[in-house]
């Protein structure tokens, strides 16, 4: 046997990551509270870099005992906090083992003022795995808690808490529950007068669209003395329901999710999409806002007093460009995701699209892992929506056709439309088992419903939901 050596030529292309490459792509991944240590970290080992605001103060050890402070005051005043509160009236209630779980899980997502709004979203607080806990169960206990006292909390904002006030107590107007769905604006200036005419004006404005249908307010009389009431009944409600108790921050006060986006819907003719601006169309008369949102992080800049030591300055720019380049490259991804899943911004969740990371890699230009990075269900970022908090995860879902072939339909509105026909075909009995509809039987009905899906994928999306199959149902 004979060896010999051969010499080739080959050529390859290679791309070696510098440095600063790294640390930027590594900070796409990292969570607002590692991201803020490691800016403490540098900070503290280039003196080149300065702290200019300190954002995370409030999570402070000093912040966190003057807050541990603040609690036993006011619970020496109140006795109790908001949810003990509330779940010392749940505890009281003949309800189910779910609908305790759901109102508990609600409960402990309010804020200081009583609202979810800046909390999780409402659908995601239930288990899965329970196939009880649907959208049905989720309103039912919504309205539970609303109606405990203090009534009005467990709303989306301060503004709705108003209008679920009004319409719990039973004895508002048709003119007041107007304005409170939505129309509070057409009481600046809360003058009878000023508002008669307000209320005018939003009609004439409304009905000068085309083919604008018909309102409430259409249906309604109304003059001076019944602004006026509207005005008196309205002034004497409370926006903050929650005011005279404390909220229970053990759990989410200092655990809150890492909220890296906002998404709001503004009013305003947009052109065309404009992505440095965070700016995605929408329909006629509004568009799509995406913000950045820092948390906790600190606010830094180049120090102007340590200008000698070129080295450290040259060091620090790197490092506020990784900054910026997370910032920007979170927003880009965020605008790839409004503009893909436009039907759940626009209606809300049930209208989730087929979307995953590498459409949103393909359309922006950049490579897969890096949309990952900001995307796992491993982290804990969130992005700020009008319908609630939600993962960014969320938003990617994997379909199958339609039976026509001409659209894919995600895998999240597929298992909401199985649990949705199970719970119909839910049967009389008292330990509430789903009847015996088999896998196959879950395939047909949702070819009719368009969707073509073979019967083991139904298996799995029936599985994933934590629904046994039909003989163990």
């Amino acid at each position: 046997m004979e060896q010999k050596q051969v010499q080739r030529q080959a050529q390859r292309q290679v791309q070696k990551m510098s440095q600063r490459q790294i640390q930027a792509v590594s900070f796409l991944g990292m969570g607002s509270k590692e991201l803020s240590a490691e800016i403490y970290r540098f900070a503290s080992e280039n003196p080149a870099l300065e702290i200019v605001k300190d954002r995370s103060v409030s999570f402070s050890a000093v912040e966190k005992s003057n807050d541990f402070a603040k609690i036993l005051e006011a619970r020496e005043d109140y006795g109790e906090t908001l949810q003990q509160h509330l779940m010392s009236q749940i505890n009281m209630m003949n309800l189910s083992k779910d609908e305790v779980s759901v109102c508990q899980a609600l409960i402990y997502n309010l804020d200081k003022n009583g609202c979810y709004g800046s909390m999780l979203a409402p659908e995601s607080l239930l288990d899965k795995s329970r196939p009880q806990q649907n959208k049905q169960l989720l309103e039912k206990c919504m309205d539970i808690v609303q109606r405990l006292d203090p009534i009005g909390t467990c709303c989306k904002s301060p503004e709705e808490s108003l209008f679920v006030q009004a319409k719990i107590k039973g004895d508002a107007s048709a003119l007041t529950l107007f304005i409170l769905d939505g129309h509070l604006e057409l009481l600046n200036p809360p003058q009878a007068e000023k508002v008669v005419q307000n209320l005018k004006d939003f009609q004439k404005k409304w009905h000068s669209k085309k083919f604008a249908p018909q309102i409430l307010l259409d249906k309604i009389d109304y003059d001076e003395f019944d602004a006026q009431d509207s005005i008196d009944y309205i002034l004497k409600l409370n926006p903050r329901p929650a005011q005279n108790y404390i909220s229970d921050v053990s759990d989410a006060q200092f655990n809150r999710p890492d909220v890296i986006l906002t998404v709001t819907k503004e009013d305003g003719y947009l052109a065309a999409d404009d992505y440095s601006k965070g700016q995605i169309r929408g329909g006629k008369g509004y568009y799509f806002q995406i913000k950045y949102a820092s948390g906790i992080l600190p606010e830094v800049r180049i120090s102007p007093e340590y200008m000698y030591d070129k080295a450290a300055v040259e060091k620090a720019k790197e490092f506020i460009a990784n900054l910026q380049y997370r910032e920007s490259s979170i927003v880009l991804q965020g605008c790839a995701i409004v503009k893909f899943q436009k039907d759940f911004f626009e209606k809300g969740p049930g209208h989730l699209n087929v979307l995953t990371r590498r459409q949103v890699a393909s359309m922006l230009g950049i490579h897969e892992s890096t949309v990952s990075r900001m995307s796992s269900k491993k982290n804990s970022k969130y992005i700020q929506t009008d319908w609630g908090l939600f993962p960014a995860s969320f938003f990617f879902s994997s379909g199958v056709k339609s039976t026509d072939g001409k659209e894919k339909i995600s895998a999240a509105v597929i298992k909401e439309k199985i649990q949705e026909y199970l719970s119909t075909m839910q049967a009389a009995g008292p330990d509430g088992n789903f009847e015996r509809i088999s896998d196959s039987k879950l395939a047909e009905y949702l070819n009719q419903q368009g969707i073509k899906i073979a019967r083991r994928t139904v298996a799995k999306y029936r599985s994933q939901i934590g629904i046994n199959n039909s003989y163990r149902r």
